[in-house]
């Protein structure tokens, strides 16, 4: 398990992710890229299909539906229609909410 340090700056990305699994795994950045990659592109495929992509520990990555409705442009108090689409919703794991907030006073 890799600690929070092993990540150096304040954001994690594909590439810290590849160096990551390269390091538990001895795989080359390369094989370790292709692997994260995968398993984004499974993830990104699954919620476009409306499949509800659970992680444990971590969270639920789920889709909405929003309807078509009126909006209100704020400047120039215009109206406009915004149309119908789709809204991917993530729902934070309890264990994950516990330990973000276990350290706060």
């Amino acid at each position: 398990m890799l600690s929070s340090s092993y990540f150096k700056k304040n954001t994690v990305t594909r590439e810290s992710l590849a160096r990551a699994v390269k390091r538990v795994t001895g795989l080359t950045v390369n094989k370790s890229a292709t692997i994260v990659d995968q398993l984004i592109d499974s993830m990104v495929a699954a919620i476009k299909d409306d499949v509800t992509v659970k992680i444990r520990l971590l969270g639920t990555f789920s889709t909405k539906r929003k309807s078509e409705r009126m909006g209100r442009n704020p400047k120039t108090m215009v109206e406009a229609k915004i149309p119908a689409r789709k809204v991917v919703r993530f729902r934070v794991a309890p264990t994950l909410k516990k330990k973000i907030n276990s350290n706060i006073s």
